[in-house]
This record gives C-alpha cells, sequence and structure tokens, in this order.
C-alpha cells in the first residue's frame, strides 16, 4: 500500500509538471485583453480541463472555430478568395504548438479547426464553390501533424445544400428567436458591442454593388444590422453545438476574450500578438523581418515593398528600405516555402542592377524561410565583385586555389564535379582536405551558405543543379522516424581530387548550428568511374543498411522536396548549405562551355581561415 501511494503522488507531481509545462507555452498562444483575467481565474479553469485529458493519459484535444473563407472585400482587404501567406503562417504555428506539447506530454496535442463558413457565408455574399475552393486549398496548404478538421456538413447531411446545413443547425441548436437578441442588444452592453462589431464588419466585408444591394449607406448599414442579428443567433447555435460534440476540448476562438474560460482568445500568427484574422487581412513581412497582418488597402499605401507570389497569385508582401524591390517579381519556386526567385523587370534598355544592391538581411532572412534566393537580372562584373558581394553572408572558405572555385567540364577530368556527368546529392564541403578542417568540428568547416553564378550558360535542361530540401524530407517521415534515424552513423569516402581522401561519418540527423533544428545529412552514393562515392554504416546490419538508402533515395528524389534549377546566363543562387541538399544533372558537349563561380560562406562565429586570414592575394582565375 505504501508503495502505491509513493507512485501516486509521482504520477500527480508530474501531471501537475505537465500542466506548469503547457500553460507557460499555453501563454504564447494567448491573446490578452486589457481586463484579461487568465492569470486569476482562467489559468485555473484551464488547468481542471487539462487535468481531465492528463489523468487518463489521452492527447490534450483543444478547438477553434475560424478559416471560414476569404473576405469578399478583395478592394481593400485581401487579394482573393484563396489562402495566402496568413494562412500558412497560422496553420503551421497552430501545428508547432501541438509539437512542443508532445516533446513534455507524449500523448501529444490534437487540434481540431471547425471551418465555420457554411454558418455565416451567405450573410456576406460568398458562393458555395468559392467556400469549397478556399477549404479543399486550405487542407492542402502544410503538411500537418496534429491538426484535423471538422464543419457543419461533418453533422448535418450537407446534400441539399448548405442553406439545409444552416437550417439543421438553428432548427436544433438556436434558443434565441429575433426578439430576445434585440432585447439584448438593447439591456446588454457586452452584447451591444458585440452587435455593432458585426455590424460594421459586415458592412465593410459585403460585395456591395449597384445590381444587387440597395444604393445609400444608410440603407446598406440597415441591412448589415439585420444580418448582425442573424449572425448572433447562428453563434448562440453554434456555441452549443461544439458544447455538445466536443465537450471536452479546450475552446479557443479569434475574437476577443477575458480569458477567464471557457473561451480563450488566441493570435494565429507568431508576431502578431492582436486578435485578428488572415481571412481578413494579408502578410506584411516588415523590415524586422516580422510577419503582420494589415488590410491590403493599407499594405500597398507602404514604401518600397514588393509583392510575393505564389501559384502566380498574390501571396503577401515585402517591406524593404530600397526602392529597386517594387521593380522586382518575387516568386516561390516550389510552394509553400522552398525556393524563391527574385527577378529583376526594370528597363531592358537600362544597365542590370548591381547584385549588391538588395538589402543583404532582406536576402538572408528569405534565404533561411526558403532555403535558397535566384537572382535573376542582376549583374556580377567579375569573381571579385562575386566575393564582395558573398562576404555579407559569411566568411568565404579559403581553398589552396583561392576563394572562387571555377566549375566548369575538364577535357582530362579528376572527378565527376570536372566532367559533364552527373554530381551525387551532397552538401558542400562534406569532404573537406587537412587544411580545412580547423578545430575538426562540423560547424567550423560547413559553410552555412555559398553562392553560384552561371557565367556561361549549359545547354537548357542540361547541367541543371538539383536542390533537394532537407527540410521537406523530414515533414514527410515524421518525428518517430527522425528519432529512429538520430540513432544513424554513415561513413562517407572518397578518393582525393581538391577535397575528400580521408572517410568522414556523419549521424544521418543532426542539428542546425544556428538554429537547433533538425537537419538531414544525407550523401548520394556514386559509382562513377571517373571517382566512386561510398557510403557504409556501423549502426545497422547491412541489410537494413541498404533499406534506408533506397528509402532515402526515393524521398529526396520526390518531387515534394527536389527542384532542378535550369540555369539562365547570369543567374546568381544563395544556398543554405546546412538545410538543402544539392547535386547536378548529367550534359552532353554541348554544354562544355558551361562555368559556374563558387563560393563558399562560414559563419561569421567560424574559426576556420577565409580570405581576410591570408596575407597574399588568391588566384581568383584558376580553376580547381
Amino acid at each position: 500500500m505504501k508503495l502505491i501511494m509513493n507512485i501516486v503522488k509521482i504520477e500527480t507531481k508530474n501531471n501537475q509538471l505537465v500542466v506548469s509545462q503547457f500553460i507557460k507555452i499555453f501563454r504564447q498562444l494567448l491573446a490578452t485583453a486589457k481586463n484579461d483575467c487568465f492569470e486569476t481565474k482562467g489559468k485555473s479553469f484551464l488547468s481542471e480541463q487539462l487535468m481531465y485529458f492528463i489523468n487518463s493519459g489521452q492527447p490534450i484535444e483543444m478547438i477553434l472555430p475560424g478559416f471560414p473563407c476569404k473576405s469578399p472585400n478583395t478592394n481593400s482587404k485581401v487579394f482573393g478568395y484563396l489562402p495566402d501567406r496568413g494562412e500558412e503562417i497560422a496553420l503551421r504555428n497552430l501545428d508547432d504548438f501541438c509539437e512542443q506539447v508532445r516533446k513534455f506530454y507524449a500523448p501529444g496535442c490534437k487540434f481540431v479547426i471547425f471551418s465555420d463558413g457554411t454558418t455565416f457565408s451567405d450573410l456576406i455574399g460568398v458562393s458555395e464553390e468559392t467556400q469549397d475552393k478556399y477549404n479543399i486549398a486550405l487542407k492542402n496548404l502544410i503538411k500537418s501533424r496534429h491538426i484535423s478538421w471538422e464543419s457543419l456538413d461533418s453533422f448535418f447531411s450537407s446534400e441539399n445544400g448548405y442553406d439545409n446545413l444552416r437550417e439543421e443547425l438553428m432548427s436544433q441548436y438556436c434558443s434565441l428567436n429575433k426578439q430576445q437578441v434585440e432585447a439584448q442588444i438593447q439591456n446588454d452592453e457586452e452584447i451591444r458591442q458585440t452587435y455593432q462589431g458585426l455590424k460594421n464588419f459586415l458592412f465593410q466585408d459585403n460585395p456591395w454593388t449597384d445590381s444587387n444591394h440597395p444604393e445609400s449607406k444608410k440603407t446598406r448599414l440597415k441591412q448589415s444590422g439585420e444580418f448582425a442579428k442573424i449572425m448572433i443567433q447562428r453563434n448562440d447555435a453554434l456555441t452549443k453545438l461544439l458544447s455538445e460534440k466536443f465537450p471536452h476540448h479546450i475552446r479557443l476562438s479569434v475574437h476577443c476574450h477575458n480569458n477567464a474560460g471557457p473561451k480563450f482568445a488566441v493570435h494565429v500568427l507568431p508576431n502578431d500578438y492582436r486578435c485578428i484574422t488572415p481571412w481578413h487581412n494579408v502578410v506584411v513581412k516588415t523590415k524586422n523581418n516580422e510577419e503582420i497582418l494589415m488590410k491590403r488597402e493599407e499594405a500597398e499605401k507602404l514604401p518600397s515593398t514588393a509583392k510575393v507570389l505564389c501559384h502566380q497569385q498574390p501571396w503577401y508582401f515585402i517591406e524593404s528600405s530600397e526602392e529597386i524591390w517594387s521593380d522586382c517579381e518575387l516568386e516561390i519556386i516550389k510552394p509553400p516555402r522552398t525556393g524563391i526567385r527574385i527577378t529583376y523587370q526594370g528597363n531592358d534598355n537600362q544597365r542590370k542592377p548591381d547584385c549588391s544592391c538588395l538589402n543583404s538581411m532582406t536576402l538572408q532572412n528569405l534565404c533561411l524561410e526558403y532555403g535558397f534566393v535566384v537572382l535573376r537580372g542582376f549583374h556580377v562584373d567579375s569573381k571579385e565583385h562575386l566575393v564582395k558581394f558573398s562576404s555579407q553572408f559569411g566568411k568565404p572558405v579559403m581553398w589552396d586555389f583561392g576563394a572562387v572555385h571555377t566549375v566548369r567540364p575538364k577535357k582530362v577530368p579528376d572527378g565527376y564535379i570536372a566532367s559533364r556527368e552527373a554530381v551525387p546529392l551532397h552538401w558542400d564541403v562534406s569532404m573537406p582536405p587537412p587544411y580545412l578542417e580547423a578545430s575538426g568540428r562540423y560547424e567550423d568547416f560547413t559553410p552555412q551558405f555559398f553562392t553560384l553564378y552561371c557565367h556561361q550558360a549549359p545547354a537548357s535542361g542540361e547541367g541543371q543543379t538539383t536542390v533537394v530540401d532537407g527540410r521537406r524530407v523530414l515533414e514527410n517521415v515524421g518525428s518517430a522516424k527522425i528519432e529512429a534515424w538520430k540513432q544513424v552513423v554513415i561513413d562517407y569516402y572518397t578518393k582525393l581530387t581538391y577535397y575528400g581522401g580521408k572517410g568522414r561519418s556523419y549521424p544521418l540527423i543532426m542539428q542546425h548550428p544556428i538554429t537547433g533544428e533538425d537537419i538531414l545529412r544525407y550523401q548520394e552514393a556514386s559509382t562513377s568511374k571517373l571517382q566512386t562515392f561510398d557510403l557504409s554504416s556501423k549502426s545497422l546490419p547491412q541489410q537494413d543498411f541498404q533499406e534506408l538508402i533506397a528509402e532515402l533515395q526515393t524521398l529526396v528524389y520526390d518531387d515534394n522536396c527536389l527542384i532542378c534549377h535550369d540555369w539562365q546566363q547570369g543567374d546568381l543562387l544563395l544556398i543554405e548549405n546546412h538545410y538543402m541538399l544539392h547535386g547536378r544533372t548529367a550534359a552532353s558537349d554541348l554544354t562544355d562551355d558551361r562555368e559556374l563561380w563558387r563560393v563558399q560562406l562560414l559563419s561569421k562565429d567560424s574559426t576556420q581561415k577565409s580570405v581576410s586570414d591570408f596575407p597574399l592575394t588568391p588566384d581568383l582565375n584558376k580553376v580547381a
């Protein structure tokens, strides 16, 4: 009996630690109000809800009504009718919150988003077809680990259309008639404020036109007031439905509350702490690299902004201090966030702008976000110019041939790099010669970034640079497999060319030296007669190792993770070396003139020698 009591005390203590840790990170999600009561009342209310799940070892479950549809006001509020960067960040933020919970509470956290567009869409003039397109795109926006979706048609038949869904909701769950709503508006200050807010929102959101709506503002406001009363009734019914169907779920809201419970107000963007939603606004990435929401018309008035496109659709705005950004088109290469191309679209008769004219911190932040950046339409005068540009992002690696590696086919190649052959996937300076090893630590000889400049373009479709986003690979396999892979170490060997000559061993999963994120460190084998690249492992039996390599090959060449960059003359790439793997496709004799210049860049805190550490001027024209 004594032993049992001790176990109970330990479990109780652990449960309290889980509650404490949950509340600690939940505060980061909470949108606090002036009269906020979370610390005095809401925390204890939330603790009791948490204990329901924790005592029985169940996943913690939360529910958030929201993500209904885009505002129909595309003139001043939003870009269009489909999800954009705002929804992408919001979903990732909520999914990441659940992942944080999983790390200290093994059963994890499940997040239900109840898409409530059907409840109100008819009042703002959004068609069923438009709403359906939004919801389909929304569910495919990110690869979610912890989010599931519900809506009215989860509980009522939608065979007879959305009007029937709303009728079913109201007939079964609404307890307020119109007269009761009007009485509440007259007598209850909080309800009156809610009504005024809804009325103003409906007036701004509705796509009023002369053809199907009254002309006078007074009449339109009156119509908005009537719609606001209906919204209050439907919200009452929806609240009762959610309470019945999700009785134990922690109830979140995108609207302001005092956070005493049972509803808790949350901000869905990590750097925007207001109760403001992406379906009524657009995202602006500020000069400080923070992403906030604002009305489209406000964002368009900001000086020196550029619009980022995704699938040829407006996605978000970037704010900068340089006017040239307004003359650039930015497009995400593989949505939602692998590769971004920046193309100067100025006057063709003018000299191309200097590659250094764009803010280096903005470029670096984009590279960290998207893995690599393509600059197109900018000029690089010389190798010295490329080194100067590249040095904004780190300390150039100093090889015995200099800071710039000229990559072009040799008549008598000593390895696949200097040939027309394909180059297997790898990360840069994975096999350093002894003079580049520095302390021997990964972070001291491995570049964080590198630049590639196309001095002479190959034939179209040949000699492409292949880029694999290791982050997408890890997203696809999930956390359980990542944990298993952390136990795997792969041994690599290749002969000495300008690199190699010594075996190297790397864990398959390492931590990013700066961000601490898990990163994939995998290099592809080669059986080339010019240069083999051998893989082995003492961590696994041979059969298991071969199966792992086969699985990795499938994963890295998945279309969702792989990009083949077709070079154009003058293209300049900035690539994040810890996140990404890269290689090259094979070429024919049509591509013998292909010439790239590469500069590899160590973190500025690295101990390895760089260009500035050497007294002699390097020979920038020497070919490795």
